[in-house]
């Protein structure tokens, strides 16, 4: 099931597996075994001393495991374009397609791309979309719903990932970006304000809160404000 696609690389650590389930539906990740070890890696060094390059891809985070198992509530119609931003192993993708929705999965990492479509594959769905992308070069493209998983955790990002939300969010779409609880959460809740969007804080159970959550996983979700 696998041939048609590039081996993965040798990577420090190797490679692992790892079970989650989507409501009643059992998947396996592949993903690297011990991912700090990327960072004595020569080219990683070397990439982050040209462009702060962090080969966060390789970790699964955690609010990614809540994300996968809330996606399944969403409110928009199943079967719709998503574009999947920073997506890692392809966690929240492999969840959006288990829902139904058709994906494209995102990153800027070469890497992260090719173990998205293993995953895919493995869990005998299509050869997925991949799309290598930097959030502060947005592509002149449209989805009707984005989503991020520990996307704001480092505050540099706030500002590219608004604008390419302002750029390739379509006219009366949503966008959901996941988090633990992060320090810099209400930095980016205020910063997405002021850009134009209606900002909600969802919990676990989709209830809307007040504010920013500190410590506990929350989605904020964004709506153009004249669409809001």
């Amino acid at each position: 099931m696998l041939q048609h696609l590039p081996p993965l690389p040798m990577i420090p650590g190797g490679w692992k597996q790892q079970p989650f389930a989507v409501g009643d539906r059992r998947l396996e990740l592949i993903l690297p075994g011990a991912p700090d070890q990327l960072l004595d890696d020569p080219d990683v060094i070397e990439a982050n001393q040209r462009d702060d390059y962090m080969p966060y891809w390789s970790y699964l985070w955690p609010a990614a495991p809540p994300f996968a198992e809330v996606l399944a509530q969403a409110p928009w119609p199943i079967g719709v374009d998503v574009l999947d931003l920073g997506s890692g192993i392809g966690m929240t993708g492999l969840a959006l397609l288990v829902r139904g929705d058709r994906v494209t999965f995102s990153d800027y990492d070469v890497q992260s791309l090719l173990v998205c479509r293993h995953n895919a594959v493995r869990n005998a769905f299509d050869d997925p979309e991949t799309l290598l992308l930097d959030w502060r070069q947005p592509l002149d493209r449209q989805f009707p719903v984005i989503t991020g998983c520990e996307v704001t955790y480092e505050a540099r990002n706030h500002a590219p990932l608004v604008a390419l939300l302002q750029r390739m969010l379509a006219p009366g779409g949503v966008a959901w970006i996941a988090d633990p609880g992060r320090f810099h959460a209400p930095a980016f809740y205020r910063l997405a304000g002021e850009a134009g969007f209606d900002v909600q804080v969802l919990d676990r159970s989709l209830t809307i809160q007040p504010g920013p959550l500190s410590n506990e996983f929350q989605i904020m979700q964004l709506r153009p404000v004249d669409e809001a």
